[in-house]
């Protein structure tokens, strides 16, 4: 054998093992358990009420905004067939129409990957109850997100809003739901380590850094203040019956940092699934951050070269990419294929029903009477105990009133931040946060943790950066928070409860620990692709 001779046949076998001893640990991973749900769909159904605490945007709805029995059983036989042939008969409220609703992507719930675990093979808990305390409570959360939407993130200490979302939240047993106390430090935080610390926004939506030979400054585009979307029936029921579709009708008054819950909206509005991971990756690289000592580049067991398209910057950046766009399979099989949850604006509308009369027997105190309790169950006292929606009603009427729309005295219905509402698939568990933590996952196996060098802060406009001199920041913990933004300002804008995206506090009497969240599960598939990733340097 000449020098740059190579023996072919070995390795055709050596590939060969690998793909398979991947293919057997994802096979071992794969759950054949029925996944568990929280039973919305099967209790409504008993109570006369099908697809009442269920996702149905985009189906044909009765006038009063509830979906129709028959639509709503055309997309369960699709989604038993799993085939596109069955969700083209799918019965839609626009008729599938042009600039009309349509489903999004219920075929990706079915579609296969080569790294990591099948999406179908993964199991999380349940969505909590519709008729749950917890869910009401989530819910109070949503409307105050909403009302706190154009409160800058450096006033919150000196807001009366802001305190009085925490009394609020505080009183309705926050803390027992969720696992913290709500403060004007920890309000709309996640609950992870670092989410408290410092500013409200990760350093990796802050920093500005070279992509390739191009300065990239993380200023967006900002939505007007003051301007909610869906406060009306008319409107509301429009959208969601998928009669008009006003995406990308947004009104952007400028461009500046994520200074507000608005702002950060508006960012995982427009958002690619990869586009966190790979921001973050290059700008620790840019920063000079060290890579993992796992590397056998950083742990001087390859002493003679450096890396580049194995363990080196194109590979440290694509690979946090990629394990946000394959967390998308897997949240997509759980939103379709399991839970099909509800959204928060679709549970506003809920109680909107019982505020007008609609619903109930006494719209004079709609809030007690038997038909309530029955739909609400526990969660009936919380909006018994509440003030926001009191709050909630005022701001609708200035809304309406301001921009010309029916119901000029107000609704409960939940003030959206882009106009087309939601997106037309289901709520749990949130795309934005599996995909999240999946890429900010890669990136923690990747890059060793330490101090953040070089923090910054907006200023107070927005318009520029300055440095930051409070509590330490850690590498790691700004990663902690990244998932944690990219999670809540889905559900500042409207989208997501809080349960979609992150983990159940382990301290919590609601569940004691259970594994709810598009955060674990985006957590978990990125863990078995660095698994898979592993197989051929262990091989060597």
């Amino acid at each position: 054998m000449t020098a740059h001779q190579h023996d072919y046949h070995e390795r055709k076998n050596q590939a060969r093992e690998i793909r398979d001893c991947t293919r057997d640990q994802a096979t071992e991973n794969f759950s054949t358990d029925q996944p568990n749900t929280n039973g919305d769909e099967e209790t409504y159904e008993q109570l006369g009420y099908p697809g009442f605490a269920s996702f149905s945007k985009a189906l044909e709805h009765n006038d009063n905004g509830l979906v129709r029995k028959l639509s709503f059983a055309s997309l369960i036989a699709a989604i038993q067939a799993g085939t596109q042939e069955a969700f083209n008969q799918v019965s839609l409220g626009g008729g599938g129409r042009p600039n009309t609703r349509k489903l999004v992507n219920p075929l990706n719930a079915y579609s296969f990957q080569l790294i990591g675990n099948d999406s179908n093979g993964a199991r999380m808990a349940a969505a909590p109850a519709f008729s749950s305390r917890n869910t009401a409570i989530d819910m109070a959360e949503r409307y105050w997100m909403a009302l706190c939407r154009d409160v800058p993130f450096n006033e919150y200490f000196s807001s009366p809003i802001i305190a009085e979302a925490c009394d609020d939240l505080n009183c309705i047993g926050f803390e027992q739901a969720f696992g913290f106390e709500c403060t004007p430090q920890t309000i709309f935080r996640g609950p992870y380590e670092g989410c408290a610390v410092g500013p409200h926004v990760s350093q990796f939506l802050l920093q500005d850094f070279i992509f390739g030979n191009q300065p990239i400054q993380q200023r967006q585009r900002y939505p007007r203040e003051n301007l909610d979307y869906l406060t009306d029936f008319e409107s509301w029921f429009r959208v969601n019956n998928g009669t008009v579709d006003p995406s990308n009708s947004d009104v952007l008054d400028g461009d500046r940092r994520i200074i507000s819950l608005r702002d950060g909206g508006q960012w995982v509005h427009i958002d690619f699934p990869h586009q966190a991971g790979l921001w973050s990756s290059i700008i620790l690289l840019g920063l000079g951050a060290s890579v993992s000592n796992a590397s056998p580049y950083v742990n001087r067991s390859i002493k003679t070269s450096v890396p580049f398209g194995s363990l080196g910057g194109p590979d440290v950046t694509i690979q946090p990419a990629l394990a946000g766009v394959y967390a998308l399979k897997h949240a997509w099989f759980q939103k379709w294929c399991v839970h099909r949850r509800l959204r928060p604006e679709a549970y506003a509308h809920r109680l909107e029903l019982f505020r007008r009369g609609l619903l109930g027997t006494s719209p004079q105190d709609p809030l007690n009477n038997d038909l309530f309790n029955q739909l609400f169950g526990e969660g009936a006292q919380v909006w018994r105990e509440s003030k926001v929606l009191e709050r909630i009603l005022a701001h609708n009427k200035v809304q309406n009133q301001s921009n010309y729309r029916t119901d000029p005295e107000g609704s409960w219905l939940l003030p959206m931040a882009f106009p087309e509402g939601s997106p037309t698939h289901p709520a749990y568990p949130g795309g934005h946060s599996a995909f999240g933590a999946a890429s900010a996952t890669a990136v923690k196996a990747l890059f060793e943790d330490g101090p953040f060098p070089n923090p910054v802060i907006p200023t107070a406009d927005g318009q520029g950066l300055m440095p930051y001199t409070g509590p330490a920041l850690t590498i790691h913990g700004e990663l902690n928070k990244l998932i944690a933004n990219i999670t809540l300002f889905r559900d500042g804008a409207g989208m997501h409860w809080r349960t979609d995206g992150t983990s159940t506090s382990q301290n919590t009497p609601y569940g004691q620990g259970i594994e709810t969240g598009g955060n674990l599960l985006g957590e978990r598939l990125a863990i078995s692709m660095l698994r898979d990733n592993k197989k051929p340097i262990e091989k060597n």
